[in-house]
């Protein structure tokens, strides 16, 4: 079972049991709530009347008072109470006098009976506040009646009580009502609360999700991840991002001295063989050849150290100080410093860069990559070749293009030409470089957020640098 379903499942259990016990509870108040407001009713109206019937104590046992009190019981109402609709009075009365016993019986039974042995009576003639709840059938909870007594006094002597009593019966559809809307609505919250717990439960899978992606990647250069307001998450995010350094770090160090031993094994050889062969008795002519080999290699050993430790250097991948830079100064400064290998070539160089061509980049890197491309075109271009240079705008960036007229790459070796340590025998002194220049060149478009390209055209090769941020073009 998948982290989503556990958490929403035990979040589900958690909230249904919260829910069923609260509104199971809240339930069972509505009950005795409405029977608190019901008295309270009850007890206002039935201080009303006995102030009102207090000087007429004396008709109450009259034919003519029970014939006025029984057209007010079968009275018609109309009243919408809500969603309830009212058609009767519900509520019934009787008045006794001063000892308890029944004047008036709204329902006509209890007449001449006495009643001081009830709560409400009995207390009221004591001078205290008289109620009580009494079942008609005592084995039918729906029977309960509910009488709130006053008392009746004239000139300022009690002369009798008055009983308002109303059935529980009358009071169950308000409760019923009640009931089914505290249900709906609690259910309904109990539903939202789910497709929320869902909600929350997704997105914290979802977060795990990347995180674990994200930790599998470790390995590789990505962009670090942060979420918003979940701040463990963001801590171990933070903890893999520091395991990865850590990480690259080592595997870097190990990576570097694997290469190093085994790019410096050929060259050294190379020297300790001429070192030996020089200490042998020797012609003037071997001699001169074997010190010039032992000079290139060690020329070749200076080249292979100085491009590792640049190329380490932009691995690290230390923040970049870029700023506006003037392309066309830039390669300018590079072709002036290659204008003796450019003469001895005799090459025909074309440069077609507008001026102020402003490009977003950190210059040092800018300046490295272009250089190792124009030495690799330079290599590669024969006598009396030629050297384009141009731009061109693309709607997000901007294009440099390094053209040369010479021998194509082969087509094996262009799914490999960003390799590290992979290189092609110059054609004129057929041998092979460092096989960095190309690497760095690629490490610095992508920390640049660009890309480079390289492709055969007729008679020559074409390298492209393309830049993602569009140039600004500054006007004098």
């Amino acid at each position: 079972m998948s982290i989503f379903l556990r958490i929403w499942l035990a979040f589900a259990v958690v909230l249904m049991l919260g829910a069923y016990f609260t509104i199971n509870l809240l339930q069972e108040q509505i009950k005795p709530s409405v029977k608190q407001a019901i008295e309270d009713t009850l007890a206002d109206n039935a201080n009303i009347m006995a102030t009102l019937l207090a000087k007429d104590i004396a008709q109450v046992s009259t034919a003519e008072f029970r014939q006025q009190m029984q057209s007010v019981w079968q009275r018609q109402l109309a009243a919408q109470i809500w969603q309830y609709q009212k058609q009767h009075i519900t509520e019934h009365l009787y008045i006794t006098d001063a000892q308890g016993v029944v004047l008036y019986d709204s329902l006509g039974k209890a007449v001449g009976q006495d009643f001081s042995r009830w709560n409400d009576v009995r207390r009221t003639l004591s001078g205290r506040y008289g109620a009580r709840t009494t079942r008609l059938e005592p084995n039918n909870e729906a029977s309960s009646t509910m009488y709130v007594a006053a008392p009746i006094i004239y000139q300022g002597r009690l002369v009798g009580v008055l009983t308002l009593s109303k059935e529980s019966q009358s009071l169950q559809p308000f409760i019923e009502q009640a009931q089914q809307e505290m249900l709906q609505r609690g259910l309904l919250v109990v539903l939202l609360a789910l497709i929320l717990s869902a909600l929350v439960a997704w997105w914290l899978r979802q977060g795990i999700y990347k995180v674990a992606q994200y930790a599998r990647q470790v390995t590789r250069p990505h962009q670090s991840l942060e979420f918003w307001a979940a701040k463990e998450l963001n801590s171990l995010v933070a903890a893999i991002d520091q395991l990865r350094t850590d990480l690259e770090g080592k595997h870097y160090i190990e990576r570097y001295v694997h290469t190093l031993t085994h790019e410096l094994k050929s060259p050294l050889t190379s020297i300790k063989a001429c070192a030996e062969l020089l200490q042998e008795e020797l012609a003037s002519k071997d001699r001169q050849r074997f010190s010039r080999t032992i000079s290139q290699q060690t020329q070749k050993l200076q080249q292979l150290v100085d491009r590792l430790l640049v190329l380490a250097r932009l691995e690290q991948r230390a923040p970049l100080e870029r700023q506006h830079v003037d392309l066309l100064s830039v390669m300018q400064h590079i072709l002036d410093h290659q204008q003796a290998r450019i003469s001895t070539k005799k090459l025909s160089v074309t440069l077609n860069i507008a001026s102020h061509t402003m490009i977003y980049a950190e210059q040092f890197w800018l300046e490295q990559a272009i250089t190792n491309i124009i030495d690799n075109a330079l290599d590669f271009s024969p006598v009396h070749g030629a050297l384009n240079i141009y731009t061109q705008a693309q709607e997000n960036g901007l294009m440099l293009v390094i053209e040369n007229k010479g021998t194509p790459v082969p087509d094996y070796a262009l799914a490999h030409i960003f390799d590290r340590f992979y290189s092609l025998a110059r054609p004129d002194s057929q041998q092979k470089s460092t096989g960095l220049g190309l690497t760095l060149v690629n490490e610095v478009m992508q920390q640049h957020q660009g890309q480079v390209s390289v492709t055969n055209i007729e008679e020559g090769v074409r390298v492209v640098l393309t830049f993602s941020h569009p140039p600004k073009v500054a006007t004098r």
